[in-house]
């Protein structure tokens, strides 16, 4: 498989979705994207960030008469479907399928014109960035694509190239959070219902331990292990321009 990886950075009332991002700093957004066709897509999006913010992206998504997709000047005619899957104080999850895309050029109907079935997409957005990976069954038609996307660009979007390589990192955090093993989460899981990170901290790894019949080394380790995972997760998901590396 190869992997593609770019971004695309977007002018002050350039996009109505990204101009949602440069109003709110800590709001980010990461996804998962499939192409079924060269006129049809789906996407997953997780957002984070202050309620006002998500109400905001909700707004937008829903309204049918704003466009977030197109990357030239022509507004996207397609068959739109949103819906929201999760919603908490700080988070947002929405779907969307679109369908009959008509009349516009995008990232997903460029892949879907020029490059193999089956593209995958993992997107992140912060500020003022859109970043993309794209994993593929080969690397045919690579150039095409790289050279409608770059030269098609409307005005106030710029692009920037990362790299085009096997590929590498496609973990399951990467997709769906992050992976713990099984120890691990039973590990963090008793730690965190003990009140081992609250403070003032209630209890002692020693009483855990005890609560689950292994060693506290063995808790430790495991608690190191889990810290590690879920905070490299985290800093991974909040410096996407790494991809471009």
């Amino acid at each position: 498989m190869r992997e593609l990886t770019f971004a695309i950075e977007y002018d002050p009332g350039a996009d109505p979705i990204m101009d949602v991002f440069a109003a709110y700093p800590s709001l980010t957004a990461h996804s998962l994207d499939g192409v079924i066709a060269a006129d049809q897509f789906w996407r997953i999006e997780r957002f984070s960030g202050p309620a006002a913010a998500l109400s905001r992206i909700e707004e937008v998504r829903f309204d049918d008469d704003t466009c977030g997709e197109a990357i030239t000047e022509t507004r996207c005619g397609a068959a739109r479907f949103h819906d929201t899957l999760e919603r908490s104080t700080n988070g947002l999850v929405l779907y969307t399928h679109l369908d009959a895309i008509r009349g516009c050029e995008s990232v997903h109907t460029l892949a879907g014109t020029h490059l193999p079935s089956g593209v995958i997409f993992q997107t992140r957005r912060r500020g003022s960035a859109h970043w993309w990976r794209l994993l593929m069954r080969s690397d045919d038609r690579i150039g095409v694509f790289y050279d409608d996307l770059s030269a098609r660009l409307r005005e106030g979007l710029s692009f920037r190239m990362g790299h085009l390589r096997d590929a590498d990192g496609w973990r399951q955090e990467s997709l769906a959070g992050t992976a713990l093993s099984e120890p691990q989460e039973r590990a963090l899981r008793a730690a965190v219902a003990a009140g081992y990170y609250d403070p003032p901290r209630e209890t002692t790894l020693d009483d855990i331990a005890a609560d689950l019949g292994i060693p506290r080394s063995t808790l430790s380790y495991r608690l190191r292990r889990a810290e590690s995972a879920l905070l490299h997760g985290y800093v991974d998901d909040t410096t996407p321009d790494r991809w471009l590396e």
